[in-house]
């Protein structure tokens, strides 16, 4: 460790394709980034984190480090089999950057992560808090009085994966990845959009957002009937190209479909497109434990 100079906290968000480092401040005060495309081979993608947490350290000592990676994770041995990368399966993670660089290191699913950098860093404090993320999948989370909700053996809920309601009209229904017909993620994730439109979601008109409200309007109605949430958070590219073009339409689904539960508040992640990134920085500074 080198002495006379301040520890850093460093969040690493792991995405399918980038990767995002953030070194803080004990107080949360960013000082330095790097960014770098996710390598496929699992080597490569491992030397590469192990250099830019090494950088974006510099010479200061490292107090901890967080991990937001896509699911599914096994937090108490600590490792990662993200479904968008392939070669990543069951990898020790925690114990390999406990050992290289000797702190501290937790690691939790993206949208878990995500849904604490709102809390913790974006300053959303309404409790219960969902937090729901909408891009190459469709996950959410839940925070009471800002600690993870956990299913069975610590499962993480899969929010998209329910059954909704297909407003696109389709003769058949769509299967999803995981075998079910019609779910959330297999409707209005970024791929699903762009093999409906043949463009990008950045791309879309307003008529599809419309739908696209519309679906994602039944199944925050089921989160909020189950949870009763005070303030559901929409986070990821598809909520940030879509920003107020789908919020008319899903929230008019929940108000007429709402009835004893009260409505929960909309709002767009405060956090932009770096709360997955903020949240591993709440994890390496200990936050939500």
């Amino acid at each position: 460790m080198a002495s006379g100079i301040s520890p850093v906290y460093i969040g690493v968000d792991i995405g399918g394709t980038k990767t995002a480092l953030l070194a803080c401040s004990a107080d949360g005060r960013p000082i330095h980034r790097w960014r770098f495309p996710t390598p496929l081979s699992l080597s490569a993608g491992l030397e590469q984190l192990r250099n830019g947490i090494a950088s974006v350290a510099g010479r200061a000592p490292i107090a901890g480090i967080g991990v937001s990676i896509g699911g599914p994770i096994d937090r108490k041995r600590g490792t990662v089999s993200p479904l968008h990368q392939p070669e990543w399966r069951d990898v020790p993670l925690r114990d390999i950057l406990e050992e290289h660089f000797r702190c501290p290191c937790r690691i939790e699913v993206d949208t878990d992560a995500a849904a604490l950098g709102e809390w913790y860093i974006g300053g959303v404090r309404e409790s219960p808090l969902a937090y729901v993320t909408l891009s190459t999948g469709v996950g959410g989370s839940l925070l009471i009085e800002g600690m993870l909700y956990r299913g069975a053996e610590g499962a993480h809920p899969e929010l998209g994966h329910q059954v909704v309601p297909n407003e696109f009209g389709d003769p058949e229904p769509v299967r999803c990845a995981c075998g079910a017909l019609n779910c959330l993620e297999s409707l209005i994730c970024g791929p699903a959009l762009e093999r409906r439109y043949g463009r990008p979601p950045a791309e879309l008109p307003d008529s599809a957002w419309e739908i696209v409200g519309r679906i994602l309007g039944h199944g925050l109605r089921n989160v909020a009937t189950l949870y009763a949430p005070r303030r559901i958070v929409l986070g990821g590219g598809i909520a940030f190209h879509a920003g107020s073009r789908f919020l008319a339409s899903l929230s008019n689904v929940l108000r007429r479909n709402l009835h004893l539960v009260p409505m929960p508040e909309i709002s767009i992640s405060c956090l932009g497109y770096e709360t997955a990134l903020w949240g591993a920085v709440a994890l390496a500074l200990g936050y939500g434990q």
